[in-house]
């Protein structure tokens, strides 16, 4: 009995053997990238060298229904090309530590986006695409932000993330106020603002809460102080010179809206949704966020008519600016396997019916000459504004990577009276100086 047992035990694990070698000889090739290949796709898994298709891994950070949009084109591109195959991965919030992950295993998707830091953290990881033919259509505001002094393209921006706070067009019809442009009128406005409405309308709401929205504010206002004006900062803090006694000014600036009742009373312990819904409902009149603040807003106030404005100048003589970068961008993996699908799925992409897809999904410009602007009823404002200068993020350029934290927990303190402004550059500074020495 004990032998039939043995037996048929080795029958088994003979069989299994056998089934194992015939699986593994009908696979020629794989995910570079380790990812779980989609089994919706249609294609064969193989590497670029041999076999009879390829499967490309692909990962973005965008979520919702500009996500959607992506997928689609990626469905698309497979049908078109039907030897390869897409493995299309949206995993949103999880999106950066996923890849700070497969940077520490040199083991990339062969086709990534770079939310904002193309050139900062990605780029050694990061083909050079000088030499696409798309590449000779990079808008001259997005450029900056995706090449380098030597010429190399790092990414393709499908769309740029143009903008400045907003306002609700129908608070300031109604009580007689002008977009204001600078600093100065902005005060000007939010007192009128706070004091016709005998306070039922709060000038500027910010969701602090979530912090991020503290950080916003910031990341806007630092450039009209540090960077726009003719004599500023830049290469101090680029070089690590810079005064941190200086940085006083922007703490004292925030908290002043506090001080004078400008900002809504509940700001540490309102959300990001709450300043969509007090802005379409018209208890709110601006908003330092973005565009993204009004399409949200949409959504409980179809009606809704607000508009971009600049980030207001804060010195004399200074014009208004806006804050621009990348938004959704592909990039290639330098040492993908499959570079040559990688580059034709990217080049796909940079048709302009795709990239006027992909722009109209978020509302902004695209990042290619000769794609028309499809934003809604923000094109009017992006034509209008379309000559004035366009500054970079300030966290991305001029501190160092780890710093945003920084800005929004200590925006965070400020408000709630647990450091004062020069606390807060002290704050700064030390970290500043600990993260560049980490370098």
């Amino acid at each position: 009995m004990k032998r039939n047992n043995w037996f048929k035990m080795l029958t088994l694990l003979v069989i299994a053997a056998y089934l194992l070698a015939a699986c593994g000889t009908g696979s020629t090739g794989g995910d570079a990238a380790g990812g779980k290949a989609s089994s919706s796709d249609p294609g064969q898994s193989a590497g670029s060298k041999g076999g009879t298709g390829v499967n490309l891994t692909v990962m973005t950070n965008v979520v919702g229904e500009p996500a959607k949009v992506l997928q689609e084109i990626a469905n698309q591109f497979m049908k078109d090309n039907p030897d390869i195959k897409v493995d299309f991965s949206a995993p949103g919030a999880e999106y950066e530590n996923i890849m700070k992950m497969k940077m520490a295993s040199n083991e990339l998707p062969d086709v990534f986006a770079t939310h904002g830091w193309a050139k900062a953290r990605y780029g050694a990881y990061l083909a050079d695409l000088k030499g696409e033919e798309w590449a000779s259509k990079l808008n001259a505001s997005i450029k900056p932000a995706v090449t380098d002094d030597q010429g190399k393209v790092f990414v393709l921006p499908m769309d740029q993330d143009k903008g400045g706070p907003v306002y609700n067009a129908a608070v300031l019809e109604k009580y007689g106020i002008q977009v204001p442009m600078t600093w100065d009128e902005l005060m000007k406005a939010a007192e009128e603002i706070k004091t016709k409405s005998n306070g039922e309308v709060v000038p500027i709401h910010i969701g602090g809460a979530d912090s991020w929205p503290i950080g916003q504010f910031f990341d806007f206002y630092a450039t009209s102080v540090f960077i726009s004006p003719e004599k500023n900062d830049a290469a101090q803090l680029l070089d690590g010179t810079f005064d941190w006694n200086r940085f006083d000014a922007l703490p004292q600036m925030f908290l002043s809206l506090q001080e004078k009742g400008y900002l809504n009373k509940d700001v540490l312990t309102a959300k990001y949704s709450d300043s969509a819904k007090a802005f379409a409902e018209g208890k709110a009149a601006f908003g330092i966020y973005g565009p993204f603040l009004i399409e949200e807003a949409k959504k409980i106030n179809a009606d809704l008519q607000a508009g971009l404005m600049p980030i207001h100048s804060v010195a004399a003589g200074d014009a208004p600016t806006l804050v621009g970068g990348e938004k959704t961008t592909w990039g290639v993996w330098k040492d993908s396997p499959n570079s040559d699908a990688a580059r034709k799925f990217v080049a796909y992409y940079a048709k302009p019916e795709n990239v006027a897809l992909v722009a109209a999904a978020n509302a902004l410009p695209p990042g290619l000459d000769g794609v028309a602007t499809n934003a809604g009823s923000l094109t009017a404002d992006f034509e209008k504004f379309k000559d004035l200068r366009v500054f970079p993020y300030f966290d991305r350029v001029y501190l160092p990577n780890g710093m945003w934290d920084v800005m929004c927990k200590n925006g965070q303190d400020l408000l709630a009276g647990g450091i004062t402004p020069r606390e807060f550059s002290e704050n700064m500074k030390k970290e500043y100086e600990r993260l560049r020495a980490a370098k």
